[in-house]
């Protein structure tokens, strides 16, 4: 395990380690779950300048700004070839990660990196007419990221192609743009800091989805004008689910399901923390 994922994620372990030997129903009351969400947002620092950064990844997806001081910076665009459809993995240990449409082919990404042996591995091939696509975060000790340094990846993929994605995120904060997405199958295992998924928008196919909680908070926003249907596996955790049905202790639904023809089903494990869905 790199030095910053233990810098970040071993207080927050001690801290989760101390509430189950407390509460061995793992009965997690809202003043705990306020308490590791306050620590989640401590983490920010791991980024620095977080809406900066934002704008500066924007621009880099379309080349109109230089990246000050030693970062690396680069965009690297893939083309689907004969796939018809991809699966995407996804493994970031530590960082910013943004992940929506808007790609002009199968993967446009924009990268900044301030050490040149954080930069990227990125691999794609085709077997049939099935695509592989895997971003990853190379394997090093050398991850002990201070305020001054930058890390953050902008993932933008076709809205042509069906894809199946698999997501692992270690440390840090992540928004990720499921909307205008042709998503058959979705599988994110969130890590420590913040997580925001938003699906609200435009849905032309049905999708499961799996979200594995992390250690921190996860936002989770659900779209009004297609079925859902959410399973909640609940661990040290709480939930907070607005805006639908419950239907039993772990299952919870909106009106439009069963009487839609596009339908959500949402499997989720909550982790060491809070999540929100609205």
């Amino acid at each position: 395990m790199n030095k910053l994922i233990l810098k970040y994620i071993l207080p927050i372990l001690m801290y989760s380690t101390f509430l189950s030997c407390n509460n061995p129903q793992n009965n997690q009351n809202d003043d705990n779950a306020e308490d590791i969400e306050n620590q989640a947002d401590s983490n920010e620092e791991i980024v620095s300048d977080f809406d900066n950064l934002e704008e500066k990844m924007d621009n880099i997806m379309n080349e109109s700004e230089s990246i000050d001081g030693d970062a690396h910076k680069e965009v690297t665009i893939i083309k689907a070839g004969l796939a018809k459809l991809v699966e995407v993995n996804v493994n970031i240990g530590a960082g910013k990660l943004k992940l929506s449409s808007g790609s002009s082919e199968l993967f446009t990404g924009g990268f900044i990196y301030t050490d040149i042996a954080w930069k990227p591995e990125i691999n794609y091939k085709v077997k049939g007419d099935k695509g592989f696509l895997k971003v990853r975060q190379p394997s090093s000790e050398n991850y002990n990221l201070n305020n001054d340094d930058k890390y953050a990846w902008n993932l933008k993929f076709t809205e042509n192609l069906p894809l199946d994605f698999n997501i692992e995120v270690g440390a840090g904060l992540s928004e990720i743009y499921l909307d205008n997405l042709q998503i058959e199958h979705f599988t994110m295992n969130m890590g420590v800091g913040k997580t925001e998924i938003d699906m609200a928008g435009k849905w032309n196919n049905s999708a499961e989805i799996h979200l594995n909680g992390g250690i921190g908070l996860s936002i989770i926003h659900l779209p009004d004008n297609v079925g859902i249907i959410v399973n909640v596996e609940k661990g040290l955790g709480s939930v907070d689910v607005n805006n639908l049905i419950k239907k039993s202790n772990s299952e919870y639904v909106n009106e439009a399901y069963d009487k839609s023809k596009i339908n959500l089903k949402i499997y989720l494990k909550t982790g060491i923390g809070k999540i929100e869905i609205d």
